[in-house]
């Protein structure tokens, strides 16, 4: 770890060691007490340019093992003095001026005749107790010179007429740090308890060329139990901070920020942090910090965002980062082992959205005093690679849990991957139904092997979905229906917004997605009707499904989302179809849909359907073939339907028990209002279908019951 500061600022604690043993080499020197009181104040202002004054209590000295104790000294800047300079542009002002407190000084072994003949001043230890430093700072004051230049001057500086100082050890133990700008009055930081160890002290003109040592030191060690960053309304706090520079890392129990206090959207805590491989460079209050690698082991995230609705039509200011001392910051790594992540907002009846078990790494991140919190943060990091276990939530009725499995996010690659994203209903069929009250879809959906491709990262942290293509496979989508239940006709008054071009622009986040491919997707609609007492699945198997162009952007003149599918019906019939969706016309709903049936339908495969949910069965008939489409909005269906079909005859049931039995006179009348056939060719029959919708049933209902009258016109003869 290299620091590059001023003299004057970062080596106070040396300078005023320094200071001390020349002081008590002056007293060996001419053997009077009074030389100490009378001249030393005056050299310690000779030497600082009349900024500094220093008194003490009392000196005593054992003068066989040669200690020296020295109590309640106080070295005070003349802050009145600094300014001055500062008003006269005069070179000597420095950056920051010191008030340093120290009730006790304890020099052990003492090596006089070193000092008195040789001009090197030895001794075995040098303790400090309980100091107390506050530190002016004087922003853009201060000389501008090289580094190789400030370190000959600053050893020059201690050195003073000595050739060598050398000390085993210095103690600096249980002090306290102040650090606040003069003129503002503002903390920037503040340190409790803290102690300092340097090993191996040695200052002349050889150890100043020892790239081993680091302040003049072999070693140093510092521990401190509280450092406070900023004022009293943006605080960030650090617990059990260590640093040894044979290590070179610097350690954090737990490092905490609550920009809450200054009206900020964030607040956050980590334990377990090391730092290395830090280099600080210029002076503190125009400084640039370089970090290789950071490693968090644990830590929690809380984000309060503004509602909607308070907040509507105001525009929000993006906060700085770096508005402090630091000008420009880099890391080569971060890694995160684990954080939760919590996203409240200014809504009090709205939960918390909490994501639990991430883990995440970014390499190379530089920001400068411009950088902000906002998405172009992203863009500034050559690498960010984000992975989660798991996100579970549930629903603010309980009926669902929602669970995110296996995230990953890469910046460079731009991708995300999710193993699965569920929808787990937390009721079974019949008792979601109950406690639903109405005719409500039970929905049991699993999405897996999601692959996002050309993500921009950028609009995703502004919560925005920008992403080329998304593929899926393996997917299961189940859907449950109890007609037992009344209509909700007292809660859905008015026009219902639940075509798929609608519910994207419900979500209120702005959405643009190239395409969004399923591969290997099992749906199945299963609703129970009262009179059966039974269920009747609709199934699409092994099913290819592709959506183009799904998004919320203001939409060009005849711009549209489609949908092409290809599937396997009840598992064994092929269909092929597709949807387009306005774009344009949103609102009003506008869609068409296709499908088609080319291969031959035994008509008894269709009981499975029929039987429990119309009480009707085929007892034979083939279909040809279907062709079915449709165009639509909110109100009304437009649809044409072909089906050729020969030798259909059906019966119509009652239910008895568990058993169906046939209504014997009932069937052979629905057999004479049947039209058993309905041949290709010139006189085939095409339905002409027009239905109103009902605004309480769902989409793909509107769709269904538009089949359905389609057939009914074909093979019912009109009475």
């Amino acid at each position: 770890m290299t620091f590059k500061k001023r003299p004057k600022k970062v080596y106070v604690i040396v300078t005023v060691i320094a200071l001390l043993l020349t002081s008590a080499y002056v007293f060996y020197r001419v053997k009077k007490h009074a030389f100490l009181d009378h001249k030393l104040q005056q050299i310690v202002k000779d030497k600082t340019h009349q900024l500094y004054n220093i008194t003490y209590d009392s000196i005593s000295v054992n003068e066989v093992g040669g200690d020296l104790y020295i109590k309640n000294i106080y070295i005070k800047g003349d802050t009145l003095l600094q300014q001055q300079m500062i008003n006269n542009n005069d070179t000597n002002a420095t950056s920051a001026i010191f008030d340093i407190y120290v009730p006790m000084l304890k020099v052990v072994n003492f090596k006089t005749a070193k000092a008195l003949l040789s001009k090197q001043m030895e001794c075995k230890e040098v303790i400090i107790l309980n100091p107390l430093v506050h530190i002016y700072l004087f922003p853009g004051q201060g000389k501008q010179t090289d580094a190789k230049k400030k370190q000959e001057e600053l050893y020059k500086q201690i050195l003073g007429n000595f050739k060598l100082i050398k000390v085993d050890s210095v103690s600096i133990q249980n002090g306290e740090v102040i650090a606040s700008d003069f003129f503002t009055k503002e903390i920037k930081f503040r340190t409790l308890q803290t102690s300092v160890n340097l090993t191996g002290v040695a200052i002349d003109s050889t150890y100043n060329q020892d790239r081993t040592r680091t302040l003049f030191c072999k070693q140093i060690g510092v521990t401190s139990e509280k450092i406070i960053l900023g004022d009293k309304k943006n605080t960030s706090e650090i617990s059990n901070a260590t640093f040894n520079t044979q290590s070179k890392i610097l350690a954090f129990a737990s490092l905490s920020h609550d920009a809450f206090k200054n009206n900020g959207f964030f607040k956050t805590e980590f334990q377990g942090i090391s730092l290395q491989g830090i280099e600080w460079l210029g002076p503190v209050e125009n400084s640039d910090l370089i970090i290789d690698k950071v490693v968090i082991n644990k830590g929690e995230l809380e984000t309060l965002l503004d509602d909607e609705k308070e907040n509507k039509g105001k525009q929000k200011k993006d906060s700085k980062i770096l508005t402090g001392w630091i000008r420009n910051f880099s890391l080569n790594s971060l890694q995160v082992k684990s954080v939760t992540y919590i996203s409240k907002t200014s809504d009090p009846k709205k939960k918390p959205f909490i994501v639990r078990n991430n883990s995440f790494s970014i390499r190379n991140i530089m920001i400068d005093r411009a950088s902000a919190f906002n998405g172009k943060l992203i863009n500034q990091a050559k690498e960010i690679e984000l992975h989660n276990d798991a996100i579970s939530l549930r629903s603010s009725d309980n009926m669902y849990e929602y669970k995110v499995a296996g995230i990953k996010l890469n910046t460079k690659t731009k991708s995300i991957a999710i193993t699965s994203i569920r929808m787990i209903p937390q009721l079974n069929e019949s008792a979601f139904a109950r406690k639903a009250h109405y005719q409500t879809d039970r929905y049991d959906i699993t999405i897996r092997n999601l692959k996002c491709n050309n993500v921009n990262a950028e609009k995703l942290v502004k919560g925005e979905i920008d992403i080329e293509t998304i593929n899926t496979s393996g997917n299961t989508i189940n859907v449950f229906r109890d007609l037992s239940f009344p209509l909700d006709s007292v809660s859905r008054q008015g026009q219902q917004l639940t075509y798929p071009h609608q519910l994207i622009h419900k979500l209120g986040i702005p959405i643009k997605i190239g395409r969004f491919t399923f591969t290997n997707t099992d749906i199945e609609y299963k609703e129970k009707n009262p009179l059966s007492a039974n269920s009747g699945k609709v199934r699409f198997s092994n099913t290819y499904l592709t959506i183009n162009n799904i998004t919320t952007h203001k939409a060009r003149e005849g711009e549209r989302m489609t949908v092409t599918f290809k599937s396997s019906f009840l598992d064994k019939i092929p269909v092929t179809g597709g949807f387009t969706f306005s774009l344009k016309e949103w609102e009003k709903g506008t869609f068409t849909a296709e499908a088609i049936v080319n291969d031959r339908i035994e008509g008894t495969m269709l009981n499975q359907l029929t039987e429990p949910m119309g009480l009707i069965k085929v007892e034979k008939g083939e279909i040809n073939s279907v062709h079915f489409n449709m165009k639509a909005d909110t109100n009304t269906a437009n649809g044409t339907l072909t089906m050729p079909y020969q030798d259909l005859k059906i019966s119509l049931l009652k239910k008895k028990g568990d058993q169906y039995s046939k209504k014997g006179i009932f069937s052979l009348l629905a057999n004479l209002a049947l039209k058993n056939k309905n041949k290709e060719g010139e006189n085939m029959r095409t339905a002409k279908v027009v239905l109103t919708r009902n605004k309480y049933r769902t989409f793909f209902n509107f769709i269904w019951m538009t089949i359905f009258k389609g057939i009914r016109d074909i093979g019912v003869i009109k009475i």
